[in-house]
C-alpha cells in the first residue's frame, strides 16, 4: 500500500520543436508541490543522459517513487528511451498514451478508468495494478491527470509564452 505523500514526478515539454526543454513537477501525491526542475539537452541523443543526471542531483531523488510523462512523444527516441530512463534512474517511468501505437505490446500498456474517463498509459513492463494506484494517487479527488503532469504542463506553457499569458 502506498501512502498519499509518495513522490511523482511529472514531466512535459515546452513545445514540439527537436532539442525542447523538459520541465519536471515533483508532488507528493496528489497533496502538494515539493519541486520544479528544467532540463535542456543540447543534443537528442542526450536526452536521457541530461534527464537522468538532473533528476539525481535532485534533493528529492532518493524518494520519488515514479515518473509520468505527459505524453509518450516527449524524448525524441519514444519507447526505448522510456525502457532506458527507467533503467537509470530505478524507478517506473510511464507516458500517458494520446495516441496508443499498435506495436505497443499488452503488457506495456494499461487502460486507468478514472472519474469517467478512459486513460491509456504506457507502463514498460510494470505490474498494472501498481501502476493504476500509483496513477490514482497522483490524481486530486474529480480529476483524471496526475497534478504533478498538469503542473508540468501549465509550467511548459507558460515559459512558451511568457509575454502574453497568465498563469
Amino acid at each position: 500500500m502506498l501512502k498519499k505523500e509518495t513522490r511523482i514526478l511529472g514531466l512535459s515539454t515546452i513545445g514540439k520543436k527537436r532539442l525542447k526543454p523538459i520541465v519536471g513537477a515533483i508532488f507528493r501525491g496528489s497533496l502538494w508541490l515539493d519541486a520544479i526542475m528544467t532540463c535542456l539537452p543540447t543534443e537528442s541523443s542526450q536526452e536521457v543522459p541530461t534527464l537522468t543526471s538532473v533528476l539525481r542531483k535532485s534533493k528529492q531523488y532518493s524518494q520519488i517513487h515514479a515518473a509520468i510523462f505527459s505524453r509518450e512523444d516527449v524524448l525524441e527516441g519514444g519507447i526505448q528511451d522510456y525502457r532506458r530512463l527507467s533503467q537509470l534512474v530505478k524507478f517506473p517511468v510511464f507516458a500517458i498514451a494520446k495516441k496508443p501505437r499498435k506495436t505497443l505490446q499488452s503488457r506495456e500498456l494499461v487502460i486507468i478508468k478514472r472519474e469517467g474517463t478512459r486513460i491509456p498509459l504506457w507502463i514498460n513492463d510494470y505490474d498494472p495494478k501498481r501502476a493504476a494506484e500509483l496513477y490514482s494517487l497522483a490524481c486530486a479527488d474529480g480529476y483524471s491527470t496526475p497534478e504533478a503532469v498538469r503542473v508540468a504542463e501549465l509550467v511548459a506553457y507558460c515559459s512558451k509564452y511568457p509575454e502574453s499569458r497568465i498563469c
